[in-house]
């Protein structure tokens, strides 16, 4: 959202004829924006052949006539996908989590989903809730070329009514990765934690955390952010937060237990 507002606030001092060193500030702001992304992007592993040919996929694939045919519930935009920095970011949490079991709110094409199944063992098992069963059909067709599609299953239906019956069921997760419908979030929060549908020592991570811009614009009308940190603020046992800036924001949450030790 920041580099579309530079973006228009650019075009604006062009039409109105700004000062020319006020034109070349903002162009010279922009610029080094998208100079930090590719530098970011060049730092970062490479992503699997798999991976590379959903995101080309995903950028292709005509989502206007998906939704006109009524495969799916809305036209979904290329830019839900997790991309590479976020895909290789949350790769490497699994790895040092050493995740068995992760649950995944929200696939869209599997690229996160993938991701993450990369890390885990012969024997792990990533379970993404998805409402649209187009999108499972999808998935399955994108990833078969991986022998990490095996770890991949997809559950249809609401997220939260699949959670609950998961958390009701025993059923633990080294990892939970919310990613899907926004307004679920708080509960899922509520039910990773008090609920303990997140294993002892698990991490939960929650995307879109800054809600493109919405979280730190005091213009907008949008309580999702607040409402987050207040279900994590309020569930049973304290909790540690940190906000990572990447893409639009990954809120990592743990149990306070796991992060501070006692001293010797």
């Amino acid at each position: 959202r920041p580099g579309r507002e530079l973006e228009a606030a650019i075009k604006q001092a062009e039409t109105a004829g700004t000062n020319p060193e006020v034109l070349d500030a903002l162009t010279a702001s922009r610029d080094m924006f998208k100079r930090r992304d590719e530098y970011t992007l060049n730092a970062t592993s490479d992503h699997s052949e798999t991976l590379a040919n959903i995101s080309h996929e995903t950028r292709n694939h005509d989502w206007q006539w998906e939704h006109d045919q009524g495969n799916i519930p809305w036209v979904y935009k290329p830019l839900m996908i997790s991309g590479r920095l976020e895909g290789q970011f949350l790769k490497s949490l699994v790895s040092m989590q050493r995740a068995k079991r992760i649950l995944e709110v929200g696939l869209f094409t599997g690229y996160g989903a993938l991701s993450m199944a990369e890390a885990l063992p012969a024997d792990g098992e990533i379970v993404s809730l998805e409402i649209c069963e187009r999108l499972k059909i999808l998935v399955e067709e994108l990833a078969k070329d991986s022998h990490h599609a095996k770890k991949m299953r997809v559950e249809i239906g609401p997220a939260l009514e699949t959670a609950k019956k998961l958390a009701e069921a025993g059923e633990k997760f080294d990892m939970i990765f919310l990613d899907g419908d926004k307004k679920d979030y708080p509960a899922l929060v509520k039910m990773a934690f008090d609920d303990n549908l997140l294993a002892e020592g698990g991490t939960l991570l929650i995307d879109n955390a800054f809600v493109h811009g919405a979280a730190y614009c005091p213009s907008e009308n949008n309580t999702l952010a607040h409402d987050v940190l207040e279900a994590a603020k309020t569930c049973k046992q304290p909790l540690h937060r940190v906000l990572i800036p990447m893409n639009d924001g990954v809120l990592m949450v743990r149990r306070m237990q796991d992060v501070e030790r006692e001293s010797a």
